[in-house]
This record gives structure tokens, sequence and C-alpha cells, in this order.
């Protein structure tokens, strides 16, 4: 498997807990409900991320870019999994300034990662899609 395919699937997974999965938990389950299955989904989302990152790391870890890449999710996927419990303990206790913070930080290393993996799998698409089209010709 290319490492730009192994980033498509980190993209793709991010999209689809970010934008499906976690919203439907919030909007179809109760309060209670959801917190429950989000305390239980988002530790294994954070540590599903970081292992592909790994298999994608050591896969071509001659390229530069894909070696940044996925040093930095791997790092930003680890402090996201450690930081899960200071986030839930923040909600328990009703420290909502502490939970707002905590949880942008995720969003925001999250969001990084994503736009990382989505760089590195266009990256130089134009001159694939040129050579491509030159064959043809």
């Amino acid at each position: 498997m290319s490492s730009r395919i192994l980033s498509s699937v980190i993209v793709t997974i991010i999209l689809f807990q970010s934008l499906v999965i976690a919203p439907t938990a919030n909007m179809e389950l109760t309060a209670e409900e959801a917190s429950v299955f989000l305390r239980c989904i988002w530790p294994k989302f954070f540590i599903i991320i970081c292992v592909l990152s790994l298999a994608n790391l050591f896969r071509d870890y001659n390229h530069k870019y894909n070696l940044l890449v996925n040093i930095i999710t791997v790092v930003f996927m680890t402090l996201c999994y450690v930081l899960v419990k200071p986030i839930n303990n923040a909600m328990d206790n009703g420290a909502m300034t502490t939970w707002k913070a905590l949880h942008m930080l995720t969003v925001g290393l999250t969001l990084t990662a994503l736009i990382l993996h989505l760089t590195f799998v266009f990256r130089g698409t134009n001159k694939t899609l040129s050579r491509l089209i030159k064959r043809d010709v």
C-alpha cells in the first residue's frame, strides 16, 4: 500500500469521525449516551490514526515530507490521546474553561494532521496528471 493511499485513509477517517460520527452522536443520542459513546470512540480514533501514521512512517521513511507529516501526526495523536482523560475530568468537574481549551487543542492538532495528510496526498498531483495526459496524446 502506497504512502499516499495510507494518508488518504487517514484523511477519510478524520473527516468521517469529525463530520459524521461525532455530530450524529450529539444529535441523535441523549447527552448522557453521547458522552459515554464519544468517551469510548475518541481514544480509539486517536490510536487508529497514530498506528496508521506509524505504518506510513515505516512504509516510506526515505521521503522527507512523508517522514515529517507522519512524525508530526504520531506526536499530535499521542498528545490527543493523553489529553482525553483531562478533558473528561474537566467536563465531569464542570471546569468548562479548561474543557474548552483542551478540546480546542485536540481539534487544532487533529485539523493540522488532516491538512498535512491532505497536502501529502495531493502534493505533485498536477505533475502526475500532466505526465499521464502526455502519454495518452
